[in-house]
């Protein structure tokens, strides 16, 4: 990784931990970890950074393609850009993943497990990309099971006025413009992105012949502003909205094309105040997210509302130079409106929320300067189910400098959602069950890192994640004709047993001569539902390598090899076919901040899925502009 020179309150104004107002230099920042600004092999916790610049120019379309490189983290999408896409940690999908962009919490109350999908995110105005594995419920709260994603718009790092604009065509009639700005002068730094994506698709079903379309416009900014020496605050606000084209199944439940789409808004803003005084710093803030989801399927209309509103306050308190207290308290409303809720539930027809509310705390202590110890204790009390307790543990000891061992212990929780509670669908004779617990979970890891005398870096982690008091479906009992006996209806149910998650992670970066680096990502999981079946999706080996050079001066380049191997479908029941995927991307340097690039995705035009019966992208060139200024 290079080396990070940044002011961390800029950083911290777009997460919720506690903040400081000087600059400092370290090797690299992580915020996740700890809620507080850690040097990444002093944290004991698995965290993965990446930053505009390491993705390049050449980007890809959709975020949700960032994260494919990852050791330990896998993507399915359910067709082109603007279809429902899956990001998975360490084979745990995403209503086990806490996710923020800006400090604002983005998961979705209105779907049928509270969670995000990434694949309506556009990939242009994310700047930083931070991913956090393993059980993290005692610092983030519910879902945060398998990990958490932040992501981050771009700030300024330094005193003046930058801009950037972006301009991209490519295949499936793909057009992408973007525009940013950002300006840090004296106590004030703000910045504003906008962006804009429009694609004629390709058919999501792989059956099918018509293409399925989406357009996305987002615009988001940040602004903080240093009162006085001990009295800073701030804001962020994003929305986005995108229109999508989709398939579906037919009466024979095969999927074909059909004549679907959505109309999808997004908004979430902050507020944040930072108070400084000397040993013990503030942070209090508020954060609101709405989402709007309008379907229409051949006629059929439907609507979905979900708002949150979360009110925080977090404090640092430096007790010694080696320990440190982070302690704070959170509340948190989530509330759903569409027509498949239970009347008369909570406040009217069609309308139900939940509220929970949770405090924590947690000491950091450095007692040498090759160790450091972690411990977080939190408690939660949920308006549906009462109170829950989790808890973390981590380690981080250097034996010598270029050596990092890791260990990290961790308990989390996912609360049952809005619509697993109160969901109501009688033309499916299903409805929810309010008397469903948390499921629980327990995650373990132990890793080793270490940096050769001539660059090359090599991680190795072995995990296990556990989860208990699973949700799962509970079907009426039916009669002949497979309706369900008078006075009962399909639901669901807190499952005995646990369903377990194991593997290693290995991922090494090598300088090949002066100009060419290799890099390696590599993640064997072991995913099981109670009773040893496969969990759907979860391949059994993912491997990714880059190889990027600096070819002239001018010209850098990229080729990156992906295979995937050992997969069940989505509902584990049958094998998916392995799969190995080539790109390429170019970056001419035009001088004066401009460059041209060049994108092809799917280099070998390879057929393949990500999930079952849906198709993926097959060759595709992309050519862009990108200017500094």
């Amino acid at each position: 990784m290079k080396r990070l020179e940044l002011s961390l309150v800029a950083l911290l104004a777009g997460v919720p931990p506690a903040a400081f107002a000087q600059d400092v230099a370290l090797d690299e920042i992580v915020v996740s970890a700890n809620r507080a600004p850690t040097e990444r092999n002093r944290s004991g916790a698995s965290v993965t950074v990446l930053t505009e610049a390491d993705r390049g120019a050449a980007q890809e379309v959709g975020i949700a393609q960032a994260f494919a490189g990852l050791a330990g983290v896998s993507v399915s999408q359910q067709g082109p850009f603007g279809s429902p896409a899956s990001v998975r940690i360490r084979g745990a999908d995403q209503r086990y993943i806490a996710v923020f962009i800006d400090g604002i919490r983005v998961s979705d109350p209105t779907s049928v497990q509270t969670q995000f999908d990434f694949g309506t995110l556009p990939a242009a105005g994310i700047d930083r990309i931070e991913v956090l594995r393993g059980s993290q419920s005692a610092l983030w709260g519910g879902s945060a099971v398998a990990g958490v994603i932040t992501l981050t718009s771009p700030r300024p790092t330094a005193e003046g006025l930058e801009q950037m604009a972006q301009a991209e065509i490519g295949a499936f009639g793909t057009t992408r413009l973007g525009y940013s700005l950002r300006q840090k002068a004296g106590g004030v730094e703000t910045s504003l992105t906008l962006s804009h994506l429009k694609t004629e698709g390709f058919s999501a079903a792989a059956a099918g012949t018509e293409a399925d379309g989406a357009e996305a416009a987002r615009v988001a900014a940040t602004l903080r502003y240093r009162v006085s020496d001990t009295l800073a605050v701030g804001a962020a606000l994003f929305s986005q909205r995108t229109r999508a084209e989709y398939d579906g199944f037919d009466a024979s439940f095969t999927l074909v094309d059909k004549d679907n789409s959505q109309d999808r808004v997004e908004t979430g803003a902050r507020l944040f105040a930072e108070l400084d005084f000397g040993r013990t710093t503030h942070l209090v803030d508020i954060t609101g997210f709405r989402v709007g989801r309008d379907y229409d399927q051949e006629g059929e209309l439907s609507s979905f509302d979900g708002s949150r509103v979360t009110v925080g306050w977090q404090a640092r308190s430096e007790i010694s130079g080696a320990l440190h207290l982070e302690y704070g308290a959170d509340a948190m409303r989530e509330r759903a409106r569409y027509s498949n809720l239970a009347t008369g539930i909570n406040l009217a027809p069609g309308i139900a929320d939940t509220t929970i509310a949770g405090a924590f705390v947690q000491a950091l202590w450095a007692p040498t300067d090759a160790l450091d110890l972690s411990a977080a204790l939190r408690h939660d009390d949920h308006s549906s189910f009462g109170s829950f307790r989790t808890g973390r543990v981590a380690l981080a000891w250097r034996p010598t400098a270029a050596t990092t061992l890791r260990l990290a212990a961790a308990t989390g929780f996912r609360a049952p959602s809005i619509d697993e509670l109160f969901g109501a669908y009688p033309d499916s004779q299903f409805a929810g069950n309010q008397a469903l617990t948390p499921e629980d979970s327990e995650s373990f890891e132990i890793g080793v890192e270490h940096r050769f005398a001539g660059g090359a870096t090599l991680s190795a982690t072995a995990f296990r994640l556990s989860i208990d008091n699973l949700i799962g479906y509970a079907p009426c009992p039916t009669n002949p004709d497979f309706s369900c006996q008078t006075g009962t209806v399909n639901s669901l149910q807190n499952v005995a047993g646990r369903s377990v998650r194991q593997g290693i992670e290995v991922t090494a970066e090598v300088p090949v001569g002066d100009r060419v680096t290799l890099g390696l990502a590599y993640a064997y999981t072991d995913a099981r539902r109670p009773g040893g079946a496969r969990i759907g999706l979860v391949p059994y080996h993912d491997l990714s390598a880059a190889l990027e050079a600096e070819v002239t001066e001018a010209l850098t380049a990229g080729l990156t090899i992906a295979h995937v191997a050992g997969r069940r479908d989505d509902f584990g029941v049958g094998p998916m076919p392995d799969y190995t995927v080539m790109s390429l991307a170019a970056d001419y340097d035009l001088g004066e901040g401009r460059s041209a690039y060049l994108r092809i995705e799917n280099l070998l035009d390879e057929t393949y899925q990500t999930s079952n019966g849906y198709a993926t992208s097959g060759r595709a060139v992309y050519v862009g502009l990108h200017a500094s200024f």
